[in-house]
């Protein structure tokens, strides 16, 4: 891979996961949670309330967020949850292929939808 090519991946990507960030800290605060909660593990939690531990992500990083948050949900005895950010220019359907895994394993996760 050439470095233009490189350096322009490595910028898209710190791009997103910016506004991801920022989509995160609104919403968080809005319903009164911890933003960037570190735990016991070193490992830091993206919304932190008194009942859940919250993994923000895009829709097409669903399989992310599922492992994150339920390992946020161990790390800080809470329920796990993933705040599912919906994006207007997907063309897939990725909430009912995470809903598909979610509800075949039986998954103890709540889904906080929000269109980007």
């Amino acid at each position: 891979m050439n470095k233009f090519l490189t350096l322009s991946l490595l910028i898209i990507s710190s791009t997103a996961y910016s506004a991801e960030r920022d989509i995160n800290k609104v919403w968080c605060a809005n319903v009164g949670g911890d933003d960037e909660f570190r735990t016991k593990d070193g490992t830091y939690v993206d919304c932190l309330t008194k009942e859940y531990a919250i993994e923000a992500e895009y829709d097409y990083k669903w399989k992310e967020g599922i492992g994150q948050a339920l390992h946020y949900a161990e790390s800080t005895d809470k329920k796990a949850a993933i705040l599912f950010i919906k994006r207007a220019k997907s063309r897939k359907d990725y909430y009912n292929e995470m809903m598909r895994v979610i509800n075949r394993y039986d998954l103890p996760i709540k889904i906080f939808v929000i269109e980007e």
